[in-house]
């Protein structure tokens, strides 16, 4: 298969039933443990009947039990010696074009694994949600502030409805007025922080829609929004300064937008031809 089993079970759980996600839920929690218990335990340890376990895995595209528990174990293997990797941790030893291949492997490994984990489901509510909003705020918090004010820039191009604030009592003003019409596109590598899960409170209590992207399924602020953008790296959920996170947040950005320009491109292209027009008469 294209996708590693983890990632697709990720990428297709808004598809699932109520059955199906207590399936992939304990999967997921309990990976290693799975690959070595019966189609009858799962069965039980998740409430559901066998034959449900078994429609489970043809779903994801595979002849039955036993063949998902080998996509489990193939998942679980490394991708290859460490010494083979060209990625890693940079030390003073390196010099400066093994420091350039680190990076370049980080880099493709954050966009390989942003693809991996995005969700063609999420990612068409997603654009529905767009579509139709009368407005769409773009937020983010910390170093995810970057990446809304680069969605704005980006989608601003192609209509007038794309919004962003920087300032965070603004922020709060903006919420505190949406409609039901309105969407907030909120960057959120953890979906855990209070800022995140204040303005998703404030935002349900206006009847407005949350696209939340963030790196976590289950993560609080996940409970809040309309549809959830998985993407980032394997890191630790409050790390620091992750350039890799950053990166597989503006890769779905610009899928997003891609999206979105797709389904109306005449509209898209007048708006970048008047955006164009403008540019061109502030060059010298």
């Amino acid at each position: 298969m294209g996708k590693n089993i983890v990632a697709l079970m990720m990428q297709e759980y808004e598809s699932f039933t109520r059955s199906e996600r207590k399936i992939a839920d304990y999967v997921l929690e309990h990976q290693q443990e799975t690959q070595y218990i019966s189609i009858t335990d799962l069965s039980a340890e998740c409430e559901v009947a066998v034959s449900t376990v078994s429609l489970f895995c043809r779903k994801l595209g595979l002849a039955g039990f036993n063949d998902f528990k080998l996509e489990l174990a193939r998942a679980a293997l490394p991708a290859g010696p460490q010494a083979s990797q060209p990625g890693g941790e940079i030390t003073r030893e390196d010099t400066p074009g093994q420091v350039m291949g680190k990076v370049l492997h980080t880099a493709q490994d954050a966009l390989n694994n942003a693809y991996h984990m995005l969700s063609d489901t999420a990612l068409e509510r997603a654009a529905d949600l767009i579509q139709r909003a009368g407005q769409v705020i773009c937020l983010g918090q910390g170093n995810h502030s970057v990446v809304a004010l680069a969605a704005w820039a980006q989608f601003s191009t192609t209509s007038p409805k794309f919004k962003t604030i920087q300032d965070s009592h603004m922020q709060t003003v903006v919420l505190s007025t949406l409609s039901p019409e309105d969407a907030v596109l909120y960057f959120s590598y953890s979906g855990a922080t209070h800022e995140v899960l204040e303005a998703a409170e404030v935002i349900r209590n206006r009847g407005a829609r949350l696209i939340l992207v963030t790196r976590y399924l289950n993560s609080p602020a996940s409970a809040y929004a309309d549809t959830v953008l998985l993407c980032g790296p394997s890191e630790q959920p409050f790390q620091f300064g992750s350039s890799s996170a950053l990166m597989a947040q503006l890769y779905v950005v610009e899928v997003l937008l891609s999206e979105f320009i797709r389904r109306d491109p005449e509209s898209a292209k007048r708006s970048r031809q008047s955006v164009g027009k403008a540019l061109a008469k502030k060059c010298v």
